[in-house]
């Protein structure tokens, strides 16, 4: 994944694009767990919302880290992926959207959880202490994908828990990619 030329050059040069994603999916959690049920409909516009910042944060973080990620493209894909399918939910009828959440939802996570297992296993390469619990965070979250997608029926409550669950692991494990990110090339400076 790393281009082993160019590491000495302060590969991680937007850090904070990940710190910054992982802010919102925090907040996002949180936000799951003060509303109330009745109002799924907050809950998936909010979701809606951070599938297109997700996204452009996603496209903007891969364009940028293009010189040092030899597989840069696969972020890219990720971030459009994330702002056509924010749009797509976004054109749709409100109550279509939300009857439809659950799926929609899971299947985000499973794809970020496996991204997020692969970027973590990528880090192991890295002279980078702790990798291991983002990669423990993505399997759980990935278990977490697969519960949710096997029982949906669960309704309203399991939903707010479950989505409030995924968005702070996802949160933390981009916080902590990013303060990673930011001491490697701290380390690099000091070399």
């Amino acid at each position: 994944m790393l281009n082993e030329m160019r590491l000495h050059q302060k590969p991680f040069k937007y850090w904070w694009i990940s710190l910054l994603a992982g802010i919102l999916s925090i907040v996002g959690g949180i936000l799951c767990f003060s509303t109330p049920i009745d109002s799924l409909a907050v809950l998936t516009l909010f979701f809606v919302a951070i599938l297109i910042v997700g996204g452009i944060f996603n496209i903007a973080s891969a364009f940028t880290n293009r010189k040092w990620n030899d597989y840069w493209g696969w972020d890219l894909a990720r971030g459009i992926i994330e702002l056509l399918l924010g749009v797509w939910l976004y054109m749709l009828p409100l109550v279509l959207v939300t009857t439809s959440i659950v799926y929609v939802f899971g299947f985000w996570m499973l794809f970020h959880s496996i991204i997020g297992i692969c970027e973590s296993c990528e880090l192991a390469r890295l002279p980078i202490k702790g990798w291991g619990w983002l990669l423990a965070c993505n399997i759980l979250s990935l278990i977490c994908s697969f519960l949710f997608l096997t029982t949906p029926i669960f309704g309203g409550l399991f939903i707010l828990v479950y989505i409030g669950v995924s968005f702070i692991l996802y949160g933390i494990f981009r916080i902590v990619l990013a303060f990673k990110m930011h001491s490697f090339n701290r380390a690099l400076q000091e070399e």
